[in-house]
């Protein structure tokens, strides 16, 4: 596989806005940060850098430091780490070139070329560290890899990369010192990140969050948040929670949430306080109880093979696309209870046999999982319910009428979404679904997708339907 750099590298660049508001909500701003040291530690062309050198000038300035104590103290209280060559370069001329602005040619930048992913001497000594550390996924590594499964937070599992500086960064820190990080908010609730989250909340360490939601600073890439993190203080406290107007290019202040606010089911999740206390008793709903079960639609991993104009008749059911809501055909090799039909038996539909040898190649190219065959679905999942009622749910929406809910027959299949299997009327579950209340729940979920759009689950789903209906019921 070819690796785009910014895959291979994680390499995205800053918008200056973005690190303007960073830089504000971690304090670095005024006469305070003279005698400070600040680290970018994956400092790329020097965007962040270019920022630090600038408020160190003006606050330096604004108390008469001369030029030669002012690129003095430049060498000696900004730093950063590049582990690419060219970057570094960069980085280094940005700097000057801003030093200059104020009258200020130093030659002794600390600006080193090096893997932040070994020891470097920063450990313990950094008041500030400020950056927006590399997104790489662990997988498209080569030769940091060995040494990213060393670090704490990402020994296994589907990991990135950014998870490993918050490690390398909060391990820069002074006791009290501040790192200030645009990453990318699956930190939120990804399973990879839950001890990094676990050890956030152990040790009290978050001050400030904004989630730009689905405000892209990077295009097309990870939808990002910035967390402002403190060190050393252990001391109960409240972390402000701001979102970002795109329009203004500013955050503003929502609420201050305690950690029992916003760390729900062992994710986060921000928002008025309000709303969360709302979420919190929706994740505490009584899933047993709940006179409904919501599951994922069938996968057959060759949807263009078993779903459409099929030439024969036999071995074929309707289905519904659970994202649209249009019914098609599709070929379904199971019998009524979802046990998988012997190929033998198929074969009898002499086009059905010819149909299966033609596409057979690319059957085979499928990664089945568990004990499919070639001529199988590549996923068992919704099998099974086919000859039971349900309801089909699309898992994507912007505005609750983007919903659609479907009702299947016994002996329809679903794919492309979810589906509810519950003898309730679908009446019922329209009142429920249809409603800026279910809005709002996925909305405060943080499962972002392009154009505005949120996404859930099948478990998201039915925590809301148990839970709403619980309280129909009068039981909550």
């Amino acid at each position: 596989m070819i690796l785009t750099e910014e895959k291979a590298k994680g390499r995205f660049y800053t918008p200056p806005n973005i690190v303007a508001m960073i830089l504000d909500l971690a304090g670095y701003t005024g006469e305070g940060i003279l005698g400070r040291h600040a680290i970018d530690n994956s400092c790329g062309d020097g965007a962040f850098l270019a920022e630090i050198v600038d408020r160190y000038c003006r606050a330096a300035r604004s108390v008469g430091y001369t030029s030669e104590r002012l690129a003095l103290e430049l060498g000696t209280f900004v730093h950063g780490i590049e582990i690419d060559a060219a970057e570094r370069e960069k980085a280094l001329l940005r700097v000057a070139e801003t030093a200059r602005r104020f009258g200020v040619e130093p030659t002794g930048w600390d600006i080193r070329r090096a893997d932040a992913l070994t020891p470097n001497g920063f450990e313990g000594r950094m008041d500030f560290v400020l950056g927006n550390p590399p997104y790489v996924r662990v997988h498209n590594l080569s030769d940091s890899y060995d040494a990213v499964r060393r670090f704490r937070f990402t020994r296994s599992g589907m990991t990135d990369l950014f998870l490993v500086f918050y490690e390398i960064g909060l391990g820069m820190l002074r006791p009290g010192g501040t790192l200030g990080y645009i990453a990318p908010s699956s930190l939120f609730n990804s399973r990879a990140a839950a001890d990094l989250r676990r050890y956030f909340i152990e040790k009290n360490l978050i001050r400030k969050v904004v989630d730009l939601k689905h405000y892209r600073p990077f295009g097309a890439s990870a939808y990002t948040a910035v967390m402002i993190l403190r060190s050393g203080t252990g001391e109960p406290t409240e972390a402000a929670y701001y979102e970002y107007d795109p329009a203004g290019g500013e955050a503003f202040h929502v609420s201050d949430l305690a950690p029992s606010d916003f760390c729900i089911g062992g994710n986060f999740r921000f928002g008025p306080k309000p709303a969360l206390a709302r979420l919190a008793k929706i994740a505490r709903a009584d899933l047993k109880s709940a006179p409904l079960d919501v599951k994922n639609g069938l996968a057959t991993l060759c949807d263009a093979f078993f779903i459409g104009e099929l030439p024969f008749e036999s071995h074929v059911i309707p289905v519904v696309k659970a994202s649209t809501g249009r019914r098609a055909r599709c070929l379904f090799p199971y019998d009524e209870n979802g046990h998988p039909l012997p190929y033998a038996e198929l074969a009898c539909d002499g086009a059905l046999d010819a149909y299966y040898r033609a596409g057979e190649p690319r059957l085979k190219k499928r990664a089945l999982v568990g004990a499919s065959r070639w001529y199988e679905f590549g996923r068992t999942q919704g099998i099974a319910d086919v000859y039971k009622k349900k309801y089909s749910v699309c898992s994507i929406i912007r505005e609750p009428n983007d919903l659609k809910l479907t009702f299947c027959d016994r002996g329809t299949g679903v794919y492309g979404g979810l589906y509810i299997l519950t003898d309730l009327d679908g009446a019922i579950l329209k009142d429920l679904l249809y409603t800026d209340d279910f809005m709002d729940y996925v909305a405060l979920l943080g499962k972002y997708k392009s154009g505005g759009y949120y996404t859930f689950s099948s478990k998201d789903l039915k925590r809301y339907l148990a839970s709403r209906l619980a309280e129909r019921e009068g039981r909550r």
